[in-house]
């Protein structure tokens, strides 16, 4: 497989796409990982996170634009900026994502990709490709298989990336290792790449590395069990949020307890954020504990702990499916006295409440309560 400048100089690109449209312009963004300036880098980068790969989605662009940063890793040139690196093994690391998470099998995708594309490549309306169900079917199709077909390269730049000197090169590539064994065809390197995470979670004094090391061992199906004990409330955290301790009852009273104590905290304990964390690490805080602790009761001191510290649009992420596990059954009544008290939390919070701000009002349809301030301030009187 061609990777590198090889890689680039092969590809069709005028009949490949990225969200944008057609691929003409991701050669010369590629070349200017290797020689270009600073504003070049720059667009370079954002052209790899934005149009190769669009919030996750792959394009048929993607294959060929990640085989070839794969095989430019290699070239002391891309450490003359030096956060190139590390963006470029977060690139690899979406792309390795892609390869991984879709619920259609590789034998459907094979055999919806068959479908003959060459009229809708050959001509200049791509609307015809995407309005056409069966061609945008094969495109996608094709999209997800190619970076599947990537993903024995990218694996090996992984393994690779996890010895790097640099922590963030480190953080990115075990990320990235981890999704790439959950393909059948990667399932060996899981092993390998268990030890190497561990030994360096193990070994490194930076917090922010061991908590991203901790979350990759979690991701990989380790139980970081030994991890729920570290001095670094960030790292005791990452552990707790494995999936594998999502019925811990140590991993959730952890949870719990920093939650109450600390949810102001928890955000700023992180000076490089683990790219795990997409967003906020509270609000992994918040789903965890939302999907693993039944009754509310025993969520109400952590709940309205968040409460005095979120914002209204924070909604989406933390308060809003706060307030909808506290009302589980969507008829708005209260019948404890732990629904009583974080609505009364709510109330308290006036910053919460914008009747201009639409978030808010699906959360409050669904707990089966009214989105007006003054109406549920009657309710718990």
């Amino acid at each position: 497989m061609l990777i590198g400048l090889p890689a680039l100089e092969n590809a069709n690109w005028p009949k490949l796409h990225h969200a944008y449209g057609r691929a003409l312009d991701t050669p010369q963004h590629l070349r200017a990982l290797l020689d270009g300036g600073d504003e070049a880098i720059k667009d370079a980068v954002s052209h790899l996170c934005s149009a190769i790969i669009h919030q996750g989605t792959p394009w048929t662009a993607t294959e060929p634009a990640a085989l070839t940063v794969a095989g430019f890793l290699s070239d002391k040139r891309i450490d003359r900026c030096k956060p190139l690196r590390a963006h470029l093994f977060a690139f690899l690391a979406s792309v390795a994502e892609a390869s991984v998470r879709t619920e259609i099998s590789r034998e459907e995708l094979e055999k919806t990709a068959k479908f003959d594309l060459e009229p809708f490549l050959n001509s200049e309306d791509d609307e015809r490709l995407f309005n056409d169900e069966n061609a945008s079917n094969a495109f996608y199709a094709r999209s997800v298989l190619g970076c599947m077909k990537a993903a024995p390269e990218l694996i090996k730049v992984m393994l690779e990336g996890l010895k790097h000197l640099n922590p963030r090169v480190r953080t990115r590539a075990a990320m990235g290792a981890v999704m790439l064994t959950n393909a059948d065809s990667l399932r060996d390197y899981a092993k390998s790449v268990e030890i190497r995470l561990l030994w360096l979670a193990q070994t490194t004094r930076d917090i922010d590395e061991r908590s991203a090391h901790v979350l990759a061992l979690g991701d990989l199906g380790y139980a970081p069990i030994e991890f729920l004990h570290d001095p670094s409330p960030a790292v005791r955290m990452c552990a707790a949020l494995a999936p594998g301790f999502a019925t811990n009852p140590a991993a959730l009273r952890e949870l719990l307890n920093m939650v109450e104590r600390q949810a102001g905290n928890i955000d700023t304990w992180f000076k490089d954020k683990p790219p795990q964390f997409a967003m906020c690490p509270r609000f992994a805080v918040v789903a965890r504990l939302v999907e693993s602790v039944a009754d509310f009761a025993q969520l109400a001191n952590a709940a309205i702990a968040l409460v005095k510290i979120t914002t209204i649009h924070c909604v989406d992420f933390d308060w809003g499916p706060l307030l909808a596990a506290a009302f589980k059954d969507g008829d708005g009544q209260i019948a404890t006295e732990a629904q009583r008290r974080f609505l009364a939390a709510l109330v308290k919070n006036q910053k919460l409440w914008d009747a201009h701000f639409s978030n808010p009002h699906k959360w409050f349809k669904k707990a089966g309560l009214p989105y007006d301030r003054n109406e549920c301030a009657k309710m718990i009187k």
